[in-house]
């Protein structure tokens, strides 16, 4: 193998492959990166076994080959590079050497037949798609989905059909998320993907501006760009019926602005503690009190002004959840509707009904 390659551009690749790699594992190989020399071409894939990735970069080839390479300590290695041009090279069949200007390294590897196996996407249904809406409606709902490996199938977000929209919901069983938005997915059966899939889906499309190609075939969700091919293992296993906690439309609406929200929340929650989650949440006409008694320190009150004519109600709830809930709002002004005693909070923004996310109360 030898060819050279731009830094800048390797970094790049190396950024978006690196962290999908296993950091600890029975399997070795699955901290490494394959490497890949032909045809004018670079390409570097990792896998952890659930999400794969394939990153090309154009280069000047001399002479093919590939090798699996430790992957952060490659990363590690061309990011302290000065030079704007790297040469790689293989000293022998599993040691690639690595010089830009004065510096040279020499970073042993294993073969590349021992790297598992990628299979491309089949052709199937696949379609273009906004890559900025797909990664605003992950951030409408990933926060709600469960991190308990023991609930499996609630370890990520499902993609539903909801007519010519498409629904995102997550939940935890604590909390839960849904947004319905026009943005075209092929959807033929409801899907769940998993929770590290979405979050490396959203790291690898971050500033993506363009349209991106998004398929679902077999057990696999994939997406493409010019420049990367990613395919996600999806959950198998239905998902629970999430409509069973959303209540009916109530009376109960508290009108706020979402920043007041936020402040008063953190400054109370100073006085949670790991015994004592919650904040009481009371509400009156004109006014919401939010309190907090840490078992051991004291407790905290706080105020915010609301726009509510209601009798007064009260609940209480997890203060990160809540805070939570809050910051996936991106409305200034926003709804917190409440039931009776023992419902869901659920909180809108102003101007859509096309999301909402709801928090359960907690036990008096």
């Amino acid at each position: 193998m030898f060819f050279e390659i731009a830094r800048d551009s390797l970094l790049d690749s190396l950024s978006k492959t690196v962290p999908i790699t296993e950091k600890r594992t029975s399997l070795p190989i699955l901290s490494h990166i394959l490497l890949e020399a032909m045809n004018n071409t670079a390409t570097l894939v990792a896998t952890d076994l659930e999400v794969g990735i394939k990153v090309t970069n154009e280069c000047q080839v001399r002479e093919s080959g590939t090798l699996a390479l430790p992957s952060k300590k490659m990363y590690e290695i061309v990011r302290e590079l000065g030079s704007s041009i790297i040469e790689i090279s293989t000293l022998d069949p599993f040691k690639l050497v690595i010089q830009a200007g004065q510096s040279v390294f020499q970073l042993s590897g294993m073969d590349a037949g021992d790297y598992p196996a990628w299979a491309s996407p089949e052709e199937g249904s696949e379609v273009s798609i906004s890559a900025e809406k797909l990664l605003y409606m992950i951030d409408k709902t990933m926060f709600a989905a469960s991190s308990d490996d023991s609930r499996f199938n609630l370890n990520g977000i499902l993609f539903e059909r909801d007519e010519k929209k498409t629904r995102f919901v997550a939940t935890d069983g604590h909390r839960l998320a849904l947004i319905s938005e026009e943005l075209g997915l092929p959807l033929e059966r409801n899907v769940v993907v998993p929770r590290k899939g979405i979050a490396e889906l959203r790291r690898v499309l971050e500033g993506v501006k363009e349209e991106i190609v998004f398929g679902i075939e077999n057990k696999n969700l994939f997406v493409k760009t010019e420049r990367f091919l990613m395919t996600v293992r999806l959950i198998e296993g239905e998902y629970p019926d999430y409509r069973k906690v959303i209540p009916a439309p109530g009376d109960n609406f508290v009108k706020i602005n979402r920043q007041n929200l936020i402040k008063t929340i953190r400054r109370v929650a100073v006085f949670t503690s790991d015994r004592n989650k919650g904040v009481t949440v009371q509400v009156v006409p004109g006014k919401m009190e939010i309190t907090a008694q840490h078992p051991d320190l004291g407790t905290a009150r706080d105020v915010v002004d609301v726009q509510y004519e209601g009798a007064e109600f009260s609940v209480i709830v997890n203060a990160s959840y809540l805070q939570e809930a809050v910051n996936a709002v991106d409305t200034e002004i926003m709804y917190l509707e409440f039931q009776k005693e023992g419902s869901p909070v659920i909180l809108r923004p102003e101007g859509t009904d096309t999301y909402f996310n709801l928090v359960m109360p907690m036990r008096k």
